[in-house]
């Protein structure tokens, strides 16, 4: 073996250069790739590669950090390793840093020749000494794009030919490095970590934004993922111009000069400029069909180029498809769209307008009117809404219909009547009723004299669709839409699609059914994607009255699947769906998906002032409320809850199947929080609407159980089941046949009680119902935990139910005020002193103090006017709840 003294000493190496770095600030570990290079066993090589930004350093390090300490070495190479002798040096003194080399190895102590990786010797040196290794050790490579130099690598491949078993040779590059990945490949011997693996999933992003203190809102953040395509670089620059700006504003339209200085130094500085250039010039459209680069560029090899700049080294382009379609990466795209137009503006404008004629020549109506109102070119685009507008409307190509529109308003334009009429179904799909009325006036003000087919049957449709969203089914003039004149103006799937509204208003579901199922097939075939998620939310609704919720949840995510995305999100459709997501989500005891769903309801409707979104926002409220009722802010819960009701309304206006679910919801909150006058109040407010239904003698059995008179509640059910009284929301005769059992178990009928539980189980499985197990009091899932193992077929479902009860987690409810309590809250506001609230009672002051604290923490209030006006709102000042009769 060669000595010191025989060579040249190794060159001197920084110690920040062979330290594993530390984690930023708004560092988020990501256990499911570390378990991907923990499984690398006896793998020889981990190659992580992605273009700039991904992570590849911080998941090496990170996986570095967790593994035994003197197990890792690392190098952060840079453009200095060029130099072969100076790479050797860094490697031997990252290998000597490592814990598990012996100090008598001589990976310690070897020297670097002039020429280490020609050096055969050396290199069997190196590798002898590593075979020595009682354990195996990594060695970290990061940033090895920075070694263009043929040296090192000839080096560093003659190493891992040699197989040295106690080496594991991991390298971090934007590129993939010249060692032998695909000998390895096939070996099975190489673990690989690329840029699809290293995007941000959505939980990922909200950890990280979470952790830098970021201002975007949680409820964003799929939506910046999305924006993003999960790059993590592009993340965190969101975040940073969040916290600078106070919102994603200049993030998203391409403003903020830092993260165009990070994108400049960092991804296009590694480009050509024949590269830079093209894709400036594509970044005009989001996505790029095979031809249209060459017509925008000019450039004969600009197919060739994409697909050169959506290899590993570079990845800013995505292609996929046959024919391919190419988009640049997004962040990217914006940020090149924005600086185009602001360099400039007429050859934007001229780029614009060939992408206009050339998606117009390839039948592309869409992108073909969008790029004309980007080309600002107003006449184009009336000529392309004259022709196309119904089209796209039905497509769902609802965000360019709208752009299109706004030119022409802008510049003045008329609009055509059937232009009208889109704009008028566009008011209405944002149910926008006093807008879509405006546009209704504007098409009959140019009403033609002999109007064709097409534009006699969208008039009718246009106020029927208005009708209905305005006035309840009780007072609608069922508009008439003529059939026959429909399917010849080859509008006869809408016509159908209107018929089936009809039905199902009229409680029509097997005729209703029949129609949706006959629209939905054509709507399909012809990509009318809108049409289709009507006919999907329809069908979702009648699933729903069926009792069959597992279904409605299916079509109504399917639903929103089809719907189009739109910023600001305003859709009337898109909240129907999205409130039946809510329904479904409640009714399977996810509390948390529930609320969710009932908050993007919300941001769906915003203030519409339509009749039926109003109703909607308060069914959707009315969820949010139980939702959060059911995660423990039960005070929240059930104002929203009171406060739903209360805006929704009496009389025949107010929509029976909403009133049953408040009434049902709210009054089983309230009795389990002890709010009896709450309780009360909502049942005197369903007396009128619900009058005869099932939902009553739900609630007086509850009530009665709440008076712990069991015997009046099991006659009260009894009367249910045996008159089959009509009950709306389905799922309510489980909660009946659950009232049962407690009533059973109060009366020591343990057979009767063990009945009707395997009753419930076996009516709540086929639909996938467990909230009212899930949230059942304490008494009945002691009977239900106590039962299993004799369930028989409903064994399986208890296990479920228990395993959502187990994992919710929720706090427990607070204890109702004790007898002594209410006395004490008796007369609180009667201003008396504490002493003489004590002579009162005879009891002590300081007795009263105690009871006064328990007041306060059960009502969630800190001081004696929030303790009264609270107990007042809740009925609680009352000794007891009352009884009511139906």
């Amino acid at each position: 073996m060669r000595q010191c003294h025989d060579v040249p000493a190794r060159r001197r190496v920084p110690r920040a250069k062979i330290t594993v770095p530390g984690p930023p600030a708004d560092f988020v570990s990501r256990p499911r790739l570390r378990a991907v290079l923990d499984a690398a066993g006896e793998a020889a090589l981990v190659f992580v590669g992605a273009p700039a930004g991904f992570g590849k350093t911080l998941l090496l390090a990170e996986w570095a950090r967790h593994r035994d300490g003197g197990a890792v070495a690392w190098l952060s190479a840079d453009t200095d390793d060029n130099d072969d002798r100076l790479f050797w040096s860094a490697v031997l003194e990252a290998l000597g840093r490592c814990r598990r080399i012996p100090d008598g190895n001589p990976l310690r102590r070897l020297a670097v020749p002039d020429a280490p990786s020609t050096d055969l010797a050396f290199l069997a040196q190196v590798a002898d000494a590593l075979d020595t290794l009682p354990e195996p050790v990594v060695l970290v490579l990061d940033n090895a794009q920075e070694i263009t130099s043929a040296g090192p690598w000839q080096g560093l491949r003659a190493l891992v030919r040699h197989q040295p078993a106690s080496l594991c040779l991991a390298v971090a590059s934007r590129r993939e490095p010249p060692l032998p990945l695909g000998r390895a490949r096939l070996a099975d011997r190489l673990v690989e970590v690329g840029a699809a693996r290293l995007r941000f999933t959505a939980e990922e992003a909200d950890a990280l934004l979470a952790t830098a203190g970021s201002a975007i809102p949680r409820d964003q953040v799929a939506h910046l993922v999305a924006r993003t395509g999960g790059w993590p670089a592009g993340l965190r620059l969101a975040a940073a111009s969040a916290a600078r700006h106070g919102s994603l504003r200049d993030f998203c339209a391409g403003r903020d000069s830092s993260v165009l200085g990070y994108l400049t130094d960092e991804v296009l500085a590694a480009l050509t400029p024949a590269q830079r250039e093209l894709l400036r010039t594509i970044s005009i459209c989001d996505e790029v069909p095979a031809g249209l680069a060459p017509e925008l560029s000019g450039r004969v090899d600009a197919e060739a180029m994409l697909r050169e700049l959506g290899e590993p080294a570079t990845q800013v382009v995505d292609s996929g498809g046959t024919p391919p379609r190419h988009a640049v990466l997004p962040v990217l795209r914006t940020y090149l769209r924005a600086e185009l137009q602001r360099r400039a503006p007429d050859r934007t404008r001229t780029l614009h307008a060939k992408a206009a004629r050339w998606f117009a020549e390839h039948d592309r109506p869409g992108p073909a009117l969008l790029h004309s109102v980007r080309s600002g070119r107003p006449e184009r685009v009336r000529e392309l809404l004259r022709e196309h507008a119904v089209t796209l409307f039905l497509a769902g190509e609802h965000h360019v219909l709208r752009l299109a529109l706004s030119l022409l308003a802008d510049r003045r334009i008329a609009v055509d009547p059937p232009a009208a009429l889109v704009s008028a179904g566009l008011c209405l799909e944002a149910a926008e009723t006093s807008a879509a009325a405006l546009q209704l006036a504007r098409a009959e003000a140019a009403w033609p004299e002999r109007p064709t087919a097409e534009l006699t049957v969208l008039r009718q449709l246009t106020y029927s669709w208005l009708d209905r969203l305005d006035h309840p089914p009780a007072a609608r003039q069922a508009g008439q839409v003529d059939e026959e004149l429909a399917a010849d103006a080859g509008l006869g799937s809408l016509a159908t699609l209107h018929r089936a509204g009809v039905l199902v208003a009229r409680d029509e579901r097997e005729a209703a059914r029949e129609a949706l199922l006959q629209v939905l097939g054509t709507a399909e075939r012809v990509h009318q994607d809108f049409t289709v998620a009507q006919c999907l939310t329809l069908l979702a609704e009648l699933a729903c009255h069926d009792g069959d919720y597992r279904a409605m949840e299916t079509l109504a995510r399917r639903a929103g699947a089809r719907l189009p995305h739109q910023d600001p999100p305003r859709s009337l459709q898109g909240a129907q769906a999205g409130a039946l997501l809510a329904y479904g989500a409640l009714l399977r005891g996810e509390p948390a998906d529930c609320l969710k769903h009932a908050k993007r309801v919300g941001q769906l409707l915003g203030d519409a002032p339509a009749r039926a979104a109003r109703e909607l926002r308060l069914f959707a409220e009315t969820l949010r409320g139980a939702a959060e009722f059911e995660l423990g802010s039960w005070h929240a819960g059930l104002r929203r809850m009171r406060r739903a009701r209360t805006r929704l309304g009496t009389g025949r206006a107010c929509p029976a199947g909403h009133a049953a679910l408040c009434a049902v919801l709210e009054q089983r909150a309230a009795l389990r929080l002890g709010a009896a006058g709450q309780a009360r109040e909502t049942v005197r407010w369903a007396l009128p609407i619900l009058a005869g239904s099932g939902e009553l003698l739900l609630m007086r059995a509850r009530t009665q159980l709440r008076l712990g008179r069991h015997h009046a509640a099991t006659s009260v059910l009894r009367s249910l089941s045996d008159d089959e009284t009509p009950m709306e929301p389905a799922w309510a005769a489980i909660e009946v046949s659950l009232l049962g059992v407690q009533a059973a178990l109060a009366a020591g009928a343990a057979e009767r009680a063990a009945r009707l539980l395997d009753e419930a189980l076996r009516a709540a499985e086929p639909t996938g119902v467990r909230f009212p197990f899930v949230f059942a009091p304490p008494e009945l899932i002691g009977f239900l935990t106590s039962r299993l193992g004799g369930l028989g077929a409903g064994e399986r479902f208890a296990g479920e139910i228990l395993a959502v009860r187990q994992r919710l987690r929720t706090p427990p409810m607070p204890a109702p005020l004790t007898e002594r309590e209410r006395s004490v809250l008796r007369l609180l506001p009667t201003q008396r002193s504490i002493d003489e609230i004590a002579q009162d009672l005879t009891v002590s002051p300081n007795t009263v103090k105690t009871h006064v604290r328990g007041i306060y923490a059960k009502l969630d209030v800190r001081s004696r006017r929030e303790a009264v006006a609270t107990a007042q709102e809740r009925g609680l000042l009352d000794a007891e709840v009352a009884d009511f009769t139906v």
